[in-house]
């Protein structure tokens, strides 16, 4: 039987995200978490003027959750771009296999969770 997990985010260590485009914190992955679609939850950090850079996850979709600042969101479909903004406390849903980049405009570090997991 598997056994609950706590963690502390000031325990966990930060490392580079997207090629060093922004950083992040792996809160938990699937090898501590194993259940059949759970990929990682994760806590990123961007800088003003910084985005992550244009990417996509193969057959993971995404949902994360703005926590702190503000900047935009694009998906890059085959027919076209698709922009939004983001402000504290708005829901994105990621579909896997799109790419897409996120951008802060905010003078303070954006903040986001990131819930992952396997779309198929």
């Amino acid at each position: 039987m598997p056994k609950s997990i706590k963690k502390t985010i000031s325990d966990i260590s930060l490392e580079e995200a997207h090629g060093g485009s922004g950083s992040r914190q792996v809160i938990f992955n699937n090898q501590e978490i194993q259940s059949k679609n759970f990929e990682a939850v994760t806590k990123g950090y961007l800088n003003q003027g910084i985005n992550y850079a244009i990417h996509k996850h193969d057959d993971i979709d995404e949902i994360f959750v703005v926590l702190k600042g503000f900047g935009k969101v694009r998906y890059f479909y085959p027919e076209g771009v698709e922009e939004f903004d983001y402000k504290s406390d708005d829901f994105f849903y990621n579909v896997a296999n799109i790419e897409h980049e996120i951008e802060s405009l905010s003078e303070e570090t954006s903040e986001f969770y990131f819930i992952r997991f396997r779309s198929n």
